[in-house]
């Protein structure tokens, strides 16, 4: 008696969604991975703010040393018509004894803040860098305005240029 074979069925085509499902959940664990990494291995003291020491031993919060001014509004040279920036920035202090030195010379701080930026040209302050090198320098001048306090960083929380 002969076998007779039975006519194989075509393999099914697998939907192209599985396959993208699959590559993005992989993409994302190894993405996971490697962020986790990456901070585990981060020297101590860099992107995170530190904490100031107060004299009766305790750690002063981020909060308790963070004065934050209120917006400017600037006019910045453009390149074929005027432009404007609009900043938003808080000073992150040593200490909240430096916060309050900030706070009795703001009016200082704030004429320093806008004679800076109206200085500058949109092309100085567009991109990272020149945000960047305008952090350091508004803190080396504001250091330069206090007596006993030092501004450990400048913190942008708001930057729209129209």
């Amino acid at each position: 008696m002969a076998e007779t074979e039975e006519p194989l069925d075509p393999p099914k085509a697998r939907s192209p969604w599985l396959l993208a499902f699959v590559v993005g959940l992989i993409g994302a664990a190894l993405g996971g991975a490697g962020s986790f990494v990456a901070i585990s291995r981060a020297p101590q003291g860099t992107g995170v703010a530190s904490e100031a020491v107060i004299d009766s031993g305790e750690k002063a919060s981020f909060s308790e040393r963070v004065h934050s001014l209120d917006p400017f509004v600037v006019n910045v040279s453009g390149e074929a018509y005027p432009r404007y920036v609009k900043v938003t920035l808080a000073f992150e202090m040593d200490s909240p004894e430096s916060k309050a030195e900030l706070e009795e010379r703001i009016a200082k701080v704030r004429d320093l803040t806008i004679l800076m930026l109206s200085a500058k040209r949109l092309s100085d302050i567009e991109n990272f860098e020149g945000k960047a090198l305008l952090k350091d320098d508004l803190r080396e001048r504001v250091n330069g305005i206090l007596e006993k306090g030092r501004v450990e960083s400048v913190l942008f929380t708001e930057f729209v240029v129209q």
